[in-house]
C-alpha cells in the first residue's frame, strides 16, 4: 500500500492540479495524465467545488434594486483645517535646523580641560625616550653583536641605504628614484 502511495501524487499536488495544472511540473502533469486515480480525486474536487458555487447562487436571493453609490460633494474649506500645512512646514523647519545646529556643535573645536602636574611629568619622560632613541637608533640586541656603539654611524648607514644605485643591465646611474640624464 505505501509503494502505491509514492507513485501516486500527494494531496497538495492535488489540490495544486485543480486550482491550476500549469503550476505542476512536467512529471507531476505527466502523472496526472496516465493515471486514473489521481485524475479521479482531481475531477471529484473539482465537481464538488462546483456544487458549491451552484448550491450558493440559489441559497441567496439575486438583488432586486440597483446599487447607486452616493456622489462625492465638495469639502467647504474651513478655518480651523487652515493651520495644519502651516504647522507641518514649521515642525519640518524646526527638524531641520535642530539637526544643523546639532552637526554643528559635533564640529566645533573641543577645549581640553585643565591638565594636573603629572602631565608635564609625563612629557618629560616621553622626550627623554625620543632623545635616546635619536642618539641609538638600531635595536639594543644589534649593538650588542657589533659590540660596540660607535661602530654604528653615517657611513654605516650610508652602507646599508645608500643613495645612490647603479643599474648594471642599464648603464643608467638611478638617484633618489629620478633618472638622471
Amino acid at each position: 500500500m505505501k509503494q502505491q502511495d509514492k507513485t501516486h501524487l500527494s494531496e497538495e499536488l492535488i489540490t495544486r492540479a485543480v486550482i491550476d495544472e500549469q503550476e505542476l511540473g512536467e512529471a507531476e502533469r505527466q502523472h496526472l495524465v496516465t493515471c486514473e486515480i489521481c485524475n479521479k480525486k482531481v475531477e471529484q474536487i473539482k465537481d464538488a467545488l462546483q456544487d458549491l458555487g451552484e448550491n450558493a447562487l440559489l441559497a441567496v436571493e439575486p438583488s432586486k434594486k440597483n446599487i447607486v453609490l452616493p456622489r462625492e460633494e465638495p469639502t467647504v474649506a474651513s478655518h480651523k483645517s487652515s493651520w495644519l500645512p502651516t504647522f507641518g512646514v514649521t515642525a519640518m523647519a524646526g527638524l531641520a535646523l535642530f539637526f544643523y545646529f546639532l552637526g554643528m556643535e559635533s564640529m566645533s573645536p573641543q577645549l581640553i580641560p585643565y591638565q594636573g602636574a603629572e602631565v608635564p611629568v609625563e612629557d618629560a619622560y616621553l622626550m627623554e625616550e625620543i632623545s635616546e632613541m635619536v642618539e641609538n637608533p638600531l635595536p639594543e640586541t644589534l649593538y650588542e653583536i657589533t659590540g660596540d656603539y660607535e661602530v654604528i654611524d653615517d657611513d654605516f648607514f650610508q652602507f646599508m641605504v645608500p643613495d645612490i644605485q647603479e643599474d648594471l643591465q642599464s648603464g643608467y646611474f638611478i638617484q633618489g628614484g629620478i633618472k638622471q640624464c
